[in-house]
């Protein structure tokens, strides 16, 4: 069948979470630690959701497929209000909220950091007529700061992120709902995503395809099971694509 859509998660595929998004966590792991009095400390904030602290305090890594990694700030909440009874009143505030927001906002603009060369291929892809669409599990004020950092705005035809109304993933919805914007229907879409929420959300949207970018390709990630390939960076996407469609 043809394809008529590519849909893209953002963080770990157009971009490099680590470089992009890890210096954010830390600081907003450490404003919450403040507010508790350090009675839990960011490191172990970090590594309740899948971000390992080296001991210099100042580097470390986000992991591939971790909670950080696949999941919204809203889902991180229940993780870190777990390690201390006093954390569950304070983040469901709206103040804390819009906190974690500002600190977010403020660390990542102008910070993001591209995964390779992503717009010599997405642009190749666009000339070639297919439609693009980014389906991401992060909000609207930070996704909107990704994609002008990373020159994405007229490039993408679509974004639909977790503030849009259709569920996050590994729900299919945003799938849906991208695929609908884009005039076509998920049988004639392929999926480009790094973690099982991606993988999730376009199996059960009902992808042509799910191709999973990580740094073990071509070998295909173990939560990822059901993908056609593992690239990895979009730099290999035209010609797989152009091999699908051959």
């Amino acid at each position: 069948m043809a394809i008529d859509a590519i849909i893209f998660d953002k963080d770990g595929v157009l971009l490099d979470l680590n470089q992009t998004w890890f210096m954010t966590i830390c600081n907003i792991a450490k404003h919450t630690e403040g507010l508790i009095n350090g009675r839990v400390t960011h490191r172990a904030f970090l590594a309740a959701i899948g971000v390992e602290l080296d001991a210099d305090g100042q580097s470390g890594r986000v992991l591939e497929n971790g909670a950080y990694a696949t999941g919204t700030y809203g889902s991180l909440m229940p993780l870190w209000s777990a390690l201390d009874p006093a954390l569950g009143d304070i983040m469901e505030t709206a103040a804390y909220k819009q906190e974690m927001m500002d600190i977010a906002v403020k660390s990542v603009a102008g910070q993001t950091v591209a995964k390779g060369d992503i717009l010599t291929p997405l642009m190749a892809l666009k000339a070639a007529g297919y439609k693009l669409g980014v389906v991401t599990n992060d909000g609207d004020d930070t996704t909107a700061i990704n994609m002008a950092d990373l020159g994405l705005n007229d490039v993408m035809d679509i974004v639909i992120t977790a503030d849009s109304g259709h569920g996050r993933k590994p729900d299919a919805g945003g799938i849906l709902a991208c695929c609908a914007a884009l005039g076509t229907t998920p049988d004639r879409a392929v999926m480009i995503g790094d973690t099982h929420a991606d993988h999730d959300a376009a199996i059960a949207a009902g992808c042509q395809h799910v191709i999973a970018i990580t740094d073990t390709a071509p070998a295909i990630p173990d939560f990822m099971p059901k993908s056609s390939y593992a690239i990895a960076s979009c730099a290999d996407l035209p010609a797989l694509i152009a091999h699908l469609t051959a």
